[in-house]
């Protein structure tokens, strides 16, 4: 299938945003822009898939806006990309 995502790079990203997901219950900023960094990175470099990559980059920057102020917000963020990617 064209826009499936490479095994690898589902694990990788399923690994980072539950990791994020779970800093950001923890109130880890610092944690969590660095899980959102590298999902940029795999999004733009390893996701083929334009409508993925265009939600994966949405939510990355609907979870930094909504970081200081509303964790729990950006830990339901991170969630739903992980269930995008789940399903992928």
């Amino acid at each position: 299938m064209p826009g499936e995502l490479p095994a690898d790079v589902r694990t990788s990203l399923l690994a980072l945003l539950e990791r994020g997901a779970d800093a950001a219950r923890e109130r880890d900023e610092r944690t969590v822009e660095g899980v959102v960094d590298s999902v940029e990175t795999l999004a733009h470099h390893d996701v083929s898939d334009d409508e993925i990559r265009t939600m994966l980059l949405h939510g990355c920057r609907r979870a930094n806006e909504a970081m200081p102020a509303e964790p729990l917000v950006t830990a339901e963020y991170l969630e739903a990309m992980a269930r995008l990617v789940a399903d992928e």
